[in-house]
């Protein structure tokens, strides 16, 4: 998610990105690490690494969190919007 934030990428181009290996990455416990371009003291990018403050860390992992539930929410609901106009149009006509 920082990454996607970093570079203005949404989620789903980021995965695309992984897939078609246009990204140097490496897995750890599950979660993607992307390395970064820009410098910084670690290049993986990892946001418990890097929060200097314990607090403004879990905020910002937080705010990292909501943004992604956001995003899968929009997907979610353009699923059930696909799935409902499907449904609709085989339903038949009513009097």
């Amino acid at each position: 998610m920082d990454y996607a934030m970093q570079n203005g990428v949404s989620l789903s181009t980021l995965r695309r990105y992984i897939k078609a290996g246009k990204i140097q990455f490496k897995s750890e416990h599950g979660k993607y690490l992307i390395l970064s371009s820009q410098p910084a003291s670690h290049d993986w990018l990892s946001p418990s690494e890097f929060d200097s403050d314990p607090i403004e860390g879990r905020v910002s992992n937080l705010e990292v969190e909501l943004k992604k539930a956001q995003e899968e929410i929009s997907e979610l609901k353009m699923l059930v919007a696909i799935y409902e106009e499907r449904l609709f149009a085989n339903l038949p006509a009513q009097i």
